[in-house]
Parts: structure tokens; sequence; C-alpha cells
């Protein structure tokens, strides 16, 4: 069984895009595949622990929940899970690695995988970025739902028409037939209501803040100065980032992304188009649910693309 999933690496010869996710649906045992499995694997979640101060193997294990579901916690936990889980992958097998990327906390993931930041780094930061988010969740307080079956565009002048910009934000453009808002509550309300009166689809997020909206404004300048207190290196390979789409390889334009990305658009639709328009039609998304894979059939319906989750091979 090892050689035929050894097998599958090796028969792509032109190499694989990472893909790391982000927050979610934490589940109590998540990441219990990954933990303690190998020396290496053991040292990243006692570095997560150590940085962050937090026992990230009991998170995850035994909770609670209503600790698991904030902002704070479960930032760390997805950090630790897609490092184990990469951590793992790259000792069992040869993966001809061609770039990456990561929705939203997972970019963090992904800046690591590319070398941009060792592991001491990118928990100093990831730590840093959900104690400013789980602060401002609770100075501000913001809701977000999931728009199903409405374009970017057209949600986009919707959210103009009624009058509801900047309160209100698509957080996340993840595909033909997924969106994020989110924002200021009652502004929001206004958005749901006249969605719902026209039977579209909406489902509310659990989660304690508005991400990626101008709630989390006072966030930038306090990132900003820590971040530029790290070391971040070239990546290795292409990264195409959330902000912009793009690839993006110096230090400074990579921090002024994880900044404006703390209030900006998730592009990840853009970022799938951008990785199939230079020619990358595999995919290996690394997490402990698959949640980014679905999202290319949405954005290329009649793809023939190579998409693998990390589970299928630990």
């Amino acid at each position: 069984m090892l050689n035929l999933k050894e097998d599958i690496f090796r028969s792509i010869t032109d190499g694989w895009v990472l893909l790391f996710s982000g927050q979610g649906s934490p589940s109590l045992g998540m990441g219990t595949t990954v933990c303690d499995v190998s020396i290496d694997t053991s040292h990243v979640w006692d570095c997560a622990s150590d940085i962050s101060g937090i026992d990230i193997r009991k998170l995850c294990i035994k909770g609670p929940m209503s600790k698991l579901i904030q902002t704070r916690y479960q930032q760390l936990a997805v950090t630790t899970i897609n490092v184990a889980t990469l951590t793992l992958l790259r000792e069992k097998f040869s993966i001809e690695e061609r770039g990456y990327s990561g929705h939203s906390a997972g970019e963090y993931s992904a800046l690591y995988a590319a070398g941009v930041m060792d592991m001491e780094t990118l928990f100093k930061a990831i730590d840093k970025r959900s104690i400013i988010m789980q602060s401002l969740a609770k100075e501000k307080k913001g809701v977000m739902y999931v728009v199903k079956k409405y374009s970017h565009n057209k949600l986009w002048r919707l959210i103009e028409y009624l009058g509801l910009n900047p309160f209100v934000n698509i957080c996340c453009d993840n595909s033909n037939n997924q969106q994020v808002i989110g924002g200021r509550f009652e502004e929001v309300k206004i958005l749901v209501n006249y969605l719902l009166l026209n039977h579209v689809e909406v489902i509310k997020l659990s989660v304690n803040g508005a991400w990626h909206s101008a709630l989390m404004r006072d966030g930038k300048g306090p990132l900003r100065e820590y971040l530029a207190k790290l070391d971040f290196a070239q990546p290795k390979k292409p990264i195409i980032m959330n902000v912009s789409a793009l690839n993006i390889s110096n230090g400074m334009d990579i921090k002024n992304q994880l900044v404006n990305q703390l209030t900006n658009t998730v592009k990840w639709q853009d970022i799938i188009k951008e990785w199939a328009k230079i020619g990358h039609e595999n995919f290996l998304e690394i997490g402990s649910k698959k949640t980014l894979l679905p999202l290319i059939d949405d954005i290329f319906p009649k793809n023939s693309f190579n998409k693998r989750h990390a589970s299928e091979f630990i």
C-alpha cells in the first residue's frame, strides 16, 4: 500500500501545488493522525505549545469546544495540524512541490512550506495574529454568513446598492457558488434579509468575529509592527497570496499582504484560476478536512485536474 501511495506522487511528473486550509469546522480529536507519530511531528506540536503557552495537544483532543471554536485557539490548532501533516508527508514521500497557497490563516502554513518562515517564526506570527483578531472580535461585534450560488460581482453590486459599504465586505470569494460576507451585525442583517426575500441560500457561520472586514482594521497597525521584527526569507517556490491572487516573492511585500489580509477579501477563486493559468493542474490539500478541493470543482466545473487530500496518504 505504501508503494502504491508513493507511485501516486511519482506519477505526477509536473509536481503539485500544495493548498493549506484555514479555520473551518473544528472537532474534538482533530489532528490525532499527525500528533506524535514521529520525532519531527512531535516537535511541531511542542513548538506551537511552547510559543503560545497553550497545550495544543490537549486543546485538539479534549477541547473544550467552547475554546476550540474561538479564533484565538482555532488558528493555532489549524496551523499545528497543517504543519504536522506537511512534516509527515515529507517524511514518507518524495513530493515534487511546485507552489503553495493557503486560505486565510492557512496562508501562514503555506509561507512556512515555501521556506519564508521557519517553524518558530511561523508560530510567533500566527499566535500574534490570533490574539489581535480575538481581541477585536470581543470589542467589535461582527457576524459572517456563507452565500450560496451568488456571484462575487453581483453580490458586490448589491452591497453598494443597499449602501452597506464599508460596513459589510465580501470576506471570501471562494468559488462561483460560494461567497462569504461579514461585517457589522446590523448591516449584515439587512443584506441577509434581502437575500432571503429573494430566495438566496445563506448560512450563518459559527465564528466569533467578522474576519477580512473593516472590523479588523485596528489590528493592522499592531500586526504590521510585529511582523516587521520577524525574519522572512524569499520563497523557495511560488506562493500565490490571498489579497492580490499573485505570486509574491519580496519579504516586505509578503508582510504587507498579511497585514492587508485582515480587512481585505480572500480571493480564493482568483488564486485557483492563476495556478491553472500558469499551467498547474495537480492540487494536494493539507489540513484535517477536505474543504478547498470541492471549491476547485465549483470554479472549474468541467476540470480534469488531479485533486488529492493529505488524508489519503497518512
